[in-house]
């Protein structure tokens, strides 16, 4: 009895150590796929305003397409704008975090309300237009003309008027948002305009013999308009890590548009909710540049050159009252020194 009982206690302490060691081992695993787990970062929401065209969101597309956000440890959440000052607008109310913005609105960062932390693209989409019956901006004078105040548009009218030798005063100008430009210039409510593809193709469709005046490509020679991606003024020190995530990501999709614009052009209409061809419109009327292009252009100064000239632009048309160091709102160093994801 005594050597049987001994028998069966060695067996149950074996099995009981056995278990034992199990049950410790499958708790140290737990515990550290706990700790994995733990330490693995949740990705950071950023909000981000866009336009509704190609130039606006193409990148955006890319990146969701690509996975650049992921990669990167950011979710993104998006947010329509139809114009520059208005994004800039929401960043002042903490409604977004970056936005896109067109050349018109950039004298906004120049009077301290936001900061650019990266260059997208020099567009070539403005236009001075007019109804079919006005061949020339002087044959407008006292006829009434929707301006979009604070935009590209605007500016590009500015330089129009200086050309001609004309001014505002020769026109009955009205400030309108652009969506209800196109409707206005459709049913003739207007005689001219200051507008930008993708809009024009729509305003096209209800005059397709409307009068192109005038285009940036026409004032090259003076003035660069380069859209940009912005965010509140200070914040790219205040939250660095943010900021250099943000512009990893836009490197990254900036390169892939470069080299696959057919792809973009696909994506970005299926992030838009709308048909390819017109995204091929616009993507005509917007110059690209690599991510290596941008980081040489900041460094050489070059981007300050261009943001200097718009500001000289910005005070000829009283938004600004004078032109203040472009590095003040435009952070060469942080841009540059962002990696690709």
């Amino acid at each position: 009895m005594s050597a049987s009982f001994s028998r069966r206690n060695v067996l149950q302490l074996s099995m009981g150590a056995a278990a034992i060691s199990l049950l410790a081992a499958c708790g140290a695993k737990n515990d550290a796929g706990a700790g994995a787990s733990q330490g693995a970062k949740d990705p950071v929401e950023i909000k981000v305003g866009y336009i509704a065209d190609y130039n606006g969101a193409g990148l955006m597309a890319v990146a969701d397409q690509e996975g650049y956000w992921a990669k990167a440890g950011l979710k993104p959440k998006y947010l329509p704008f139809t114009n520059g000052p208005l994004a800039i607008q929401a960043l002042g109310t903490n409604n977004v975090d970056v936005a896109y913005i067109g050349s018109g609105a950039l004298w906004l960062p120049a009077s301290g309300k936001a900061e650019i932390w990266a260059v997208n693209s020099v567009s070539n989409a403005d236009r001075i237009i007019a109804q079919p019956e006005f061949k020339t901006l002087a044959a407008l004078k006292g006829k009434k003309v929707a301006i979009p105040t604070g935009t590209s548009g605007d500016q590009l009218f500015s330089l129009a008027l200086k050309k001609e030798g004309l001014t505002r005063e020769d026109f009955d100008i009205t400030a309108m948002e652009p969506p209800a430009i196109v409707a206005a210039f459709a049913a003739k409510q207007i005689d001219g305009a200051a507008l930008w593809y993708p809009l024009i193709d729509s305003a096209k469709k209800g005059q397709p013999d409307l009068v192109e005046l005038f285009s940036n490509e026409d004032f090259i020679d003076q003035l660069t308009f380069p859209s940009t991606f912005v965010a509140g003024p200070g914040r790219g020190a205040k939250d660095k890590e943010l900021a250099t995530s943000f512009i990893s990501v836009i490197k990254s999709a900036n390169d892939y548009r470069h080299e696959n614009q057919d792809k973009t052009v696909a994506a970005t209409a299926k992030f838009l909710k709308l048909k390819e061809e017109d995204m091929a419109a616009q993507a005509s009327v917007a110059k690209l540049f690599t991510s290596k292009e941008l980081d040489d252009l900041s460094s050489k100064g070059t981007v300050y050159t261009w943001l200097n000239a718009l500001q000289e632009q910005f005070k000829a048309s009283k938004k600004i009252t004078e032109v203040v160091d472009p590095k003040t709102f435009y952070n060469s160093e942080l841009f540059v020194s962002a990696p690709a994801v």
